[in-house]
């Protein structure tokens, strides 16, 4: 089933494909479609910066887990259960864990108000471009 959002991805790029005018037109239309094709860039910026963020806390989290292993082997077999460098890389990864959980949060919310504007933009457009 295709998502509403994929479709009005797909309507936004048919009109951000009609703003290639060789000149710069100071028509409404022509502003829509150029605030259409940018809203559309911005999104897909916002993708790759995400997909970034991601994987650089995905690279943390490896270090993490890796220096986790590390230490095991090297505590001594008969220690207090709560090992202060373990407990600090524990934290550590539970922190990586809300600042990936923020990151999401904080990403919905900004596809989320430019979707909004997307949408507010083809209506507008479609409504002058009669």
């Amino acid at each position: 089933m295709v998502e509403f959002f994929e479709i009005l991805q797909r309507r936004a790029r048919q009109i951000a494909a009609g703003s290639a005018a060789p000149a710069w037109d100071r028509s409404i239309p022509s502003s829509l479609r150029r605030e259409i094709a940018l809203t559309v860039d911005q999104m897909k910026r916002q993708e790759v910066l995400h997909e970034q963020q991601l994987l650089e806390l995905l690279r943390a989290e490896c270090a993490v887990g890796t220096d986790l292993l590390q230490l095991q082997q090297r505590i001594p077999r008969y220690t207090p259960y709560h090992f202060p460098e373990k407990e600090k890389l524990k934290k550590r990864r539970f922190d990586i864990d809300k600042e990936r959980r923020t990151l999401n949060q904080r990403r919905q919310d900004r596809v989320q108000s430019l979707e909004d504007r997307l949408l507010t933009l083809i209506h507008t457009h479609e409504q002058i471009d009669i």
